[in-house]
């Protein structure tokens, strides 16, 4: 069926510990796609929407979405700063991927998986993340970490490194380096976490970009008994040498991707041959396709693939879609305590991980990205409507 993309609509809402930039793309058929730009957090949310504003103005208003790959394609290719990578232009290239993907599986009454492939699972592995906030101390963290595994979750990401902040949450290291006293409190944390839930836990450390390796190496080693699942961006994600130097250093596993862009990007890092677990964020790396490709170059250097997943509640449901049809699926990061960060705004009717049961997400069945908009409160946050000169 023939269409044509007639407008689109940029919302930049302010939800929790997130600024979310959402697309929805209109059609003259009456279909609507929706879409999100992974810079829901850190600097650069509005410069992202503007991105993605240029870009639907100059190369998607007006077309028919059904060539994803073409369009995907004219983007990058004229985009100028889409070649090379880049949070912002690849953010917004990622929103009209997801948006494309969601009008062509509505179309054709299929979720977006089926067009890739079809599901190999049918439930997706989660670990949660965020089950820490207001947790600074070893018992801080086994607590709040129990209560998590209690729930059912059976894998658990923390920010070991970090130390609580007014503004952003979690203050990462500052030069690449710990403060005095600081390595021993990174220590208790994860060893009075790991005795109070168990041996069979996964329990997942990010270091947010990481040390110099006077105090990396060291600290790795200090971490070794605690059956570590994975640590996270251990070095600066712009040192891919540095990075190898500390894959040769530690038996614990690395993984990184958060901050790499797109299969050339990723190319990079897994010849590093470093990391044994890659964690794009299909929200900022490109979309969806670029997901599967990502993933397809990921098994050729027999590594696993983690989605990161530090959006909305859109950000799952769009991750949900690739882990579900690729064979080197590892696990899917999950914020369960969404709702309750303050100032909350729902983005969509329907977020996935209310279906979270016993560590387990039901992989939808719902045509395109299976994602509703909530209208209601996310309309009031529109940022610029675009619409044909």
């Amino acid at each position: 069926m023939f269409m044509k993309i007639t407008a689109a609509n940029i919302y930049v809402v302010p939800t929790g510990f997130r600024r979310a930039v959402i697309l929805e793309l209109e059609t003259d058929a009456g279909i609507t796609g929706l879409g999100e730009a992974g810079i829901a957090y850190g600097l650069g949310t509005t410069a992202a929407a503007e991105m993605l504003a240029a870009m639907l103005e100059r190369l998607v208003i007006g077309r028919d979405p059904s060539p994803v790959e073409l369009i995907w394609n004219d983007i990058y290719d004229q985009g100028f700063w889409t070649k090379g990578g880049g949070a912002i232009s690849m953010a917004g290239l990622s929103a009209i991927d997801h948006a494309l993907w969601d009008i062509k599986g509505k179309a054709l009454g299929v979720p977006v998986h089926m067009l890739l492939g079809g599901p190999i699972e049918t439930e997706l592995d989660v670990y949660a993340n965020g089950w820490w906030l207001g947790c600074n101390s070893g018992s801080a963290f086994a607590e709040a970490g129990l209560r998590a595994v209690e729930r059912g979750y059976r894998g658990l990401k923390l920010y070991p490194l970090g130390m609580a902040d007014p503004i952003t949450v979690i203050r990462h290291p500052a030069r690449r380096s710990l403060r005095q006293g600081e390595s021993a409190l990174v220590i208790e944390r994860v060893e009075k976490l790991r005795a109070a839930v168990g041996e069979d836990v996964a329990i997942m450390l990010d270091f947010g970009g990481g040390l110099s390796s006077d105090q990396l190496l060291p600290l790795l080693r200090r971490l070794e008994p605690f059956n570590i699942c994975f640590v996270e961006e251990p070095v600066d994600p712009a040192l891919p040498g540095a990075l190898a130097k500390v894959g040769r250093s530690t038996p614990i596993t690395l993984a990184a991707g958060e901050r790499v862009y797109t299969r050339f990007g990723f190319h990079i890092l897994l010849e590093t041959g470093a990391v044994s677990i890659i964690q794009p964020d299909l929200c900022n790396t490109g979309g969806i396709m670029e997901g599967k490709k990502i993933a397809a170059l990921a098994e050729i250097h027999n590594a696993r693939v983690a989605p990161h997943n530090y959006g909305s509640t859109l950000a799952t449901a769009i991750s949900a879609q690739l882990s579900a049809c690729i064979p080197n699926f590892m696990v899917l990061e999950c914020f369960p305590d969404y709702a309750s960060e303050p100032n909350y705004v729902p983005i969509l009717e329907n977020p996935w991980e209310d279906n979270v049961k016993n560590g387990r997400m039901p992989v939808s069945s719902m045509p395109g990205l299976g994602a509703v908009l909530c209208r209601s409160t996310v309309e009031r946050h529109l940022w610029k409507r675009v619409i044909p000169d």
